[in-house]
Formats: structure tokens, C-alpha cells, sequence
């Protein structure tokens, strides 16, 4: 199964909370972080690890919204293969910058967790995405 969780919060301490905040303010969403759920896998990128990892998480601790997106094993096996060829890469900090300066550009080779989530899953421009549009194209393509 594949799922997207939504990391709603709240943080538990200061320079995260700041962080978590300041991303929900300038992407006018509840959401501060995106993590693909392959198989109870959480794959993204994260500031916290340097970028594209994979990690366990506890979903069900109230911080996530997690939505299915689909059960097809060609688009299981896809997303995977893309955190696969992309574990390592370095998270995308001058990406961030975008939500306040638009015409900042974004590293190829770099990645946000919206932009990882959004490329494994096949979404084009994935560089362009904010939580909410994340969803809404997730859920168009892959529900």
C-alpha cells in the first residue's frame, strides 16, 4: 500500500516548532513536512537527516493526517525505486527559499520533501509543490 502522511505537529522543541511554523505560514497550509509511506516505510527528504532517507515513524501519534493513495504494485514498485536511486541526496535548503522568493531556483540534485514525495511519485515540476498541492496531485493521479 502507499500512503502520504502530512506532518500537521506540533514539534516538540523550539527550533523545530519555528520551522514547522514558518513553513505552514508561508505555504498557507496545516502542513510543514510530507513523507511517502511505501509498505510502513516512511520515505522523504528531511532537514532533520541531511536529505532522502528512509525512517520508521509512528503515524498514528496525532502529529499526521495520512491519506492512501493507491494499492497498485507497478506505482509502489516506481516510488520505491525512485527513494531507492535518490537515497543520499542532499536536502535542498536554497529550495526553501522559494516559498518566500519565487525566483529562487532549485537544485537537481537536491531535494525538499515535497519535491522527493512528488517526483517518486511522478508528478511533473515537483520542485513547484507545497504540501496542499502535493495532495491534491497525489490524489488526482494516484486515488
Amino acid at each position: 500500500m502507499l500512503q502520504l502522511a502530512l506532518y500537521k505537529g506540533p514539534p516538540s522543541d523550539l527550533l523545530h516548532t519555528i520551522g514547522h511554523n514558518a513553513t505552514k505560514l508561508w505555504t498557507w497550509s496545516k502542513y510543514s513536512h510530507a513523507e511517502l509511506v511505501i509498505s510502513g516505510v516512511c520515505w522523504s527528504s528531511s532537514s532533520r537527516d541531511n536529505g532522502v532517507r528512509r525512517k520508521t515513524i509512528d503515524l498514528a501519534s496525532g502529529k499526521w493526517d495520512v491519506c492512501k493513495l493507491t494499492d497498485s504494485q507497478l506505482v509502489l514498485n516506481k516510488a520505491l525505486k525512485w527513494f531507492s536511486d535518490h537515497e543520499g541526496d542532499s536536502y535542498d535548503y536554497r529550495n526553501i527559499l522559494r516559498f518566500v522568493l519565487p525566483v529562487v531556483g532549485h537544485d537537481k540534485n537536491k531535494w525538499v520533501c515535497y519535491e522527493a514525495c512528488g517526483a517518486a511519485l511522478g508528478i511533473k515540476n515537483p520542485h513547484k509543490l507545497d504540501a496542499d498541492k502535493l495532495l491534491a496531485e497525489a490524489l488526482k493521479i494516484h486515488h
